[in-house]
Order: C-alpha cells, then sequence, then structure tokens
C-alpha cells in the first residue's frame, strides 16, 4: 500500500493535535481511510467522523509504521537528520541541493586571493551551515554572490578597484547555482543569514552579476542584498562601456522584457539610475566581457 504523503501527515498531526471530531472526507483523507481503517464516513461521504481513542489509535499506527511521533515530528531537516527518526528520509524537507552552496574562501587571512599568485581560488562544495560556520570562525564580513559559474571559477582574474579588494580579504564568494548545482542551498544560505539579525549585520550581501536587466532583478532580489559589483564607469562615465566594441548584446536586452517590467514595478532605491541607463541603452553586458576586457569593477550600495 502506497506511503503517505508530507500533505496527509500533516493533515493527521492536525487532526491528532486539535482531537477533530471530523474531518472533510476529501482525496486525503480517503487515502488515509483506506490505509488505517480508522473513522466512520458518514452517509453522504462528505465528513471522516473519529471517536473516542481514534486520534490516539492514529498516532500510535504512524509511529509504528514510520518510526516518529506526530506530534513532534520536524520536516525542516536534512535527510541524514530525519533518517535518524524513520525509514522516509525522503519526507526531509531539506533536500540534498538545498543544502550545499559552492563557496570559495579567502586562501590566508594575510594575503587577497586576486594577488597570490596561486592560480585560480579553490571552491569547496559544502553545507550551509559549514558555510555559516566558516564565516564565523575566520570573521568574514561579506558574502558575495556570483551569477554566473564561469565568473565564479574566474573570480581572481577579475579587476577590482582597490577598496573592493580589501573587501574581498574578508568575504566568502558564493556561486547563485544552476544545473548540477541547485540554487536552492543559496537561497536558504541567504534565507538564514537574513532571518537572524546578528547574523545579517555582521555578513553583508552582495550580488556580482551581469549587467543587464537580469541581473540587477536577479540582485534585487537576492535575500538581504546591500550591494552590487558592477563597472566603476557607471558611477563616473557610463558612455566609456558603450565605445568598447563587441561588447553589448542588444538583441539579449531585448529578450529580457520580463525582467524589464520587474524593474520598471520595483522599488530599486539607489540602483534605479542603473536600470534607467540600461534601458536607455539597451545594455547587456556579460560577466565575461568584464574579464575579457579587463573592466575595472566597484561596489555601487543599495
Amino acid at each position: 500500500m502506497a506511503s503517505l504523503s508530507e500533505m496527509q501527515i500533516k493533515l493527521l498531526r492536525t487532526a491528532v493535535e486539535k482531537r477533530s471530531p471530523r474531518v472533510s472526507f476529501n482525496a486525503n483523507w480517503q487515502a488515509i481511510h483506506r490505509k488505517y481503517d480508522i473513522g466512520e464516513p458518514d452517509g453522504a461521504f462528505k465528513h471522516l467522523h473519529f471517536q473516542v481513542g481514534d486520534h490516539d489509535l492514529l498516532r500510535e499506527m504512524v509511529q509504528v509504521e514510520l518510526g516518529f511521533d506526530l506530534l513532534t515530528v520536524d520536516f525542516e531537516l536534512n535527510r541524514s537528520d530525519f533518517a535518524k527518526h524513520s525509514h522516509k528520509e525522503k519526507l526531509a524537507n531539506i533536500r540534498p541541493e538545498a543544502n550545499h552552496v559552492l563557496i570559495k574562501l579567502p586562501l590566508t587571512p594575510q594575503s587577497p586571493f586576486i594577488e597570490t599568485g596561486l592560480g585560480p581560488m579553490p571552491a569547496v562544495r559544502i553545507t550551509v551551515e559549514q558555510a555559516l560556520s566558516l564565516c564565523a570562525q575566520l570573521s568574514l564580513t561579506q558574502l558575495i554572490v556570483v551569477e554566473n559559474l564561469d565568473s565564479f571559477d574566474a573570480i581572481a582574474q577579475m579587476n577590482f578597484d582597490a577598496e573592493l579588494k580589501a573587501l574581498l580579504l574578508n568575504s566568502a564568494v558564493v556561486y547563485r547555482g544552476s544545473g548540477a548545482h541547485s540554487p536552492a542551498g543559496c537561497k536558504r544560505l541567504l534565507r538564514l543569514v537574513s532571518d537572524d539579525s546578528q547574523l545579517s549585520q555582521k555578513l553583508k550581501v552582495i550580488a556580482f552579476t551581469d549587467l543587464d536587466p537580469a541581473g540587477l532583478q536577479i540582485a534585487h532580489l537576492l535575500k538581504g542584498c546591500r550591494g552590487l559589483i558592477a563597472p566603476s564607469w557607471l558611477q563616473s562615465c557610463a558612455g566609456n562601456l558603450l565605445a568598447i566594441k563587441q561588447i553589448n548584446d542588444v538583441d539579449d536586452f531585448d529578450k529580457q522584457f520580463r525582467q524589464q517590467t520587474y524593474l520598471n514595478n520595483a522599488d530599486l532605491g539607489a540602483w534605479q539610475g542603473i536600470a534607467d541607463w540600461l534601458k536607455q541603452h539597451r545594455i547587456s553586458i556579460k560577466q565575461q566581457h568584464f574579464l575579457a576586457h579587463n573592466i575595472k569593477l566597484s561596489v555601487i550600495e543599495q
């Protein structure tokens, strides 16, 4: 017989907690009734009625079958931790891909990784909890979230201004995620940081994206993001970017109509000028062009 779904288990928990005298006899409760044969449907099969003792019996049967107590089960665990309580480890809400991030840390506290001469900064795939622990141990003050994997790989070769180089001494660089590396891990990391008032004060989130509507939307939607890494010329002489040949992809800008609509309706704060400039000149400049043309990059605060 098919096992219970997470939704069905939650319905059971609510009924047991509230000692509900009856529940709506919908598809989920019909499946539960077929499995445990506890409760009595009314004549119209609209409700399932419980008698004294039925709730305790339901709780006991779930305990025997699945190994956990309905009243104390916690689905907000990863599969390994949930497996300590049940053979149905896939009921855990935190999937493997949602609990890991691809991250780079400074090689040493004294030497910026961008000047070590040791090649690309090494990346590791670790759990979200490990990432937070390392940030605390190293007293890091920034989380830099990178949109594209190849730019994440080549972060050590980017042309950062002096202020940004100094920030990188105390920064963790995180890949936003795509493909084999799910974005769920990065999202969970940022949510944990944002939801902890003390942690959000210690770790400033900075986005490093393409210079186009999609990139600006990503930065704006990143939980707790307070800075955007972008060409320094945007704050002084943006026209210099337009003077570089084979850098701006107008066709790609035109394809990003949904992202343009989002920016038109969003409160962008200090980034509003960037959005207006992108729209005015139909700008889509990728991170790969920042590297290829050695464009100096700065942090633009939100």
